[in-house]
């Protein structure tokens, strides 16, 4: 099974940490958060990862080349000095032939979490199955709704994408125009109900500012 790591973001609301730093080499305790997601997918059973990077991103490529695990194949893919989107991301990995006509764990690089990936399928034709989890003081709104397994663009009780999902190419391929947001792709799939989800309830946190940064550091800097 392979997965992507989004490693891309310019981070500039950890600035000014990542003027020198790229996001996904930020320490929280000993490891970085690219690591720390690294080792998460290794240990759900993935054999093979995809990294992309743009800003500082030759630091990201030499960190990624020291990781030795037994069995996992890791890959590098350079956007330029401007990122292609989440999106774009994706179908820069499948133009360069490291993803074709599969499924894949796509997950964001700044979050921290105890999520264990579990071996799924996209069942009735859908193309993706979100990981949602309850709405953090950021984002009090939420982003999408969950109905059983369905998910939904608005409901009473919306949720917050977690920045983790398992996608088909399907979902690419099937696009006739190439938006840069991964979101904007969500949401055309959800109104042709082909979009499953669940809620998540353990340990998450998106590192993406430097309060919340913090807040990794006292909750998971001694790991």
């Amino acid at each position: 099974m392979k997965a992507m790591i989004l490693s891309a973001g310019r981070g500039l609301r950890l600035m000014p940490i990542t003027k020198h730093i790229p996001k996904p080499l930020v320490k929280v305790g000993k490891q970085t958060l690219l690591e720390r997601n690294i080792t998460l997918l290794y240990q759900s059973g993935i054999t093979e990862i995809i990294v992309n990077g743009s800003w500082l991103g030759e630091k990201i490529e030499s960190f990624i080349s020291n990781i030795r695990l037994e069995g996992l194949k890791l890959h590098y893919l350079y956007e330029g000095s401007e990122p292609l989107g989440t999106a774009g991301a994706v179908y820069n990995a499948m133009d360069c032939n490291l993803l074709f006509n599969e499924n894949f764990w796509l997950v964001n690089s700044d979050i921290i979490t105890n999520f264990s990936l579990p071996n799924i399928s996209l069942l009735n034709n859908r193309v993706g199955h979100l990981i949602l989890v309850p709405n953090p003081e950021h984002n009090p709104t939420g982003d999408f709704g969950l109905r059983s397994d369905q998910v939904l663009n608005e409901s009473e009780e919306m949720l917050t994408f977690s920045g983790i999902s398992f996608l088909s190419c399907r979902m690419f391929d099937e696009t006739t125009e190439r938006p840069s947001s991964l979101v904007d792709i969500f949401r055309d799939k959800i109104n042709h109900n082909l979009i499953s989800g669940e809620l998540f309830l353990g340990e998450w946190l998106d590192v993406g500012t430097v309060e919340r940064l913090n807040r990794a550091h006292n909750k998971f800097g001694k790991n």
